[in-house]
């Protein structure tokens, strides 16, 4: 039985007193979250417990909330976006993907979980729903799509926004949007460059590191701010090893 935060049921585990009891004890878990194992009395009785039927013995009921997966927008359906989808669908995120190349929004290349959607040229026209709680990454092929994507995320609230690039890159284009009018507040919301820093080389790893960052956002945890390690690059064999490990 699935009992929602208005307090309707659907589906029934046997109705009466009984159900009644477990349909408020729900909507208290609610509020609070988490899950419970209680266990009901079906017999008269003063006890909380007690439902106050005379049937006799008891019932042990899970009570467990589900809340509806988080939702991740992907810019860019290349090896980045293309990894961290799938990785973000085994995470509880509900990703879709979005790119102006139909040829890459191939439904062969994603988890079936992973919706695709095709915008117009340079991002433009009708875009995924994003509010308060949606992650954006910003991952598409070249600066000047990044800077056309990252344009129309900015002007959404989302809960995580991040951005892929190197440093130069990424103060190169937030000078640009600066001069186009965005405001500091509206730019220190911007994760960039993207992930967290732990020497990721391949597309995978790369993902890894991306969702490892929104996980940080999804618990609320705030790391120490420390000195950057200075990490080594990986040889190009290390690399082929890891990529084919």
């Amino acid at each position: 039985m699935a009992v929602t935060e208005e307090g309707a049921a659907v589906d029934s585990i046997g109705g009466g007193a009984l159900e009644a009891m477990v349909v408020e004890d729900a909507k208290v878990l609610l509020r609070s979250g988490g899950s419970l194992v209680k266990e009901y009395l079906l017999k008269e009785g003063q006890a909380p417990e007690s439902t106050g039927m005379v049937c006799g013995g008891r019932v042990r009921v899970l009570l467990q909330v589900e809340l509806p997966p988080e939702r991740l927008v992907v810019f860019g359906a290349g090896h980045v976006g293309r990894a961290l989808a799938a990785l973000a669908s085994g995470l509880g995120f509900a990703a879709t993907v979005v790119d102006d190349r139909p040829e890459f929004l191939d439904a062969t290349r994603f988890p079936a979980a992973v919706e695709l959607w095709q915008a117009g040229p340079g991002f433009d026209g009708e875009l995924p729903p994003v509010d308060g709680s949606t992650y954006v990454a910003v991952v598409t092929r070249c600066h000047r799509t990044d800077l056309e994507a990252l344009r129309r995320a900015l002007e959404t609230p989302a809960r995580y926004l991040g951005l892929i690039g190197s440093r130069r890159k990424v103060r190169l284009i937030l000078e640009r949007l600066r001069q186009e009018g965005f405001s500091d507040a509206c730019l220190d919301t911007l994760r960039a460059p993207i992930g967290l820093p732990i020497g990721a080389c391949t597309p995978e790893e790369i993902a890894v590191s991306i969702a490892g960052e929104m996980i940080q956002v999804r618990r609320g945890f705030a790391p120490a701010r420390g000195p950057s390690l200075a990490l080594p690059v990986p040889r190009l064999t290390e690399r082929h090893r890891r990529r084919d490990a």
